[in-house]
């Protein structure tokens, strides 16, 4: 069911719960992350607590700085979206290309997103990792300080059939 009231018809309490878009969780990073320097995952940022309703969408996005210590050179590092419950992954975001010129450090800006519904409400945290991609060899760190916070926002963006040939996860 589409999130609209159309001309005549009423507002039940439930259409007044799930007006989309609309943030259910959220973390900010306001200081650099760890050191990234392998393939190994880092966990970036950790979300609180958030109930994942079966049948709605979200919308799991990251926009932050990100940047490596090495002069005159691209490389690619791989960000992934997970909960917390057994680590389970929900989406790989990968090869985001990390690039400086003449000076090292240099802030390179990222935004990625995925849309997913879960295969069963759930209850989790929801976090971030980055790691290099394989065949990388820059020292990688995801940027943030409280003017300039990298933001993981997870956000219900309506029904899960409003998104056809959805990925789910469990």
């Amino acid at each position: 069911m589409p999130d609209i009231v159309y001309a005549g018809r009423r507002i039940t309490a439930d259409m007044l719960t799930f007006r989309s878009p609309y943030v259910v969780a959220e973390a900010a990073l306001t200081a650099n992350s760890s050191n990234i320097t392998s393939a190994t995952e880092v966990t970036i940022l950790t979300t609180s607590s958030v109930t994942l309703t079966a049948g709605r969408a979200y919308e799991i996005e990251y926009t932050g700085l990100i940047q490596h210590g090495t002069v005159s050179i691209t490389d690619l590092c791989y960000l992934r979206f997970r909960r917390t419950t057994g680590s389970a992954l929900i989406r790989n975001i990968q090869s985001i290309p990390v690039t400086n010129k003449a000076t090292a450090s240099r802030n390179n800006a990222v935004k990625v997103s995925t849309v997913v519904t879960p295969a069963a409400t759930i209850t989790d945290t929801i976090y971030m990792t980055a790691g290099w991609e394989t065949g990388s060899s820059a020292t990688f760190v995801l940027a943030g300080t409280a003017g300039t916070p990298g933001l993981l926002t997870v956000k219900d963006v309506g029904p899960a059939s409003d998104f056809p040939n959805i990925a789910t996860f469990s």
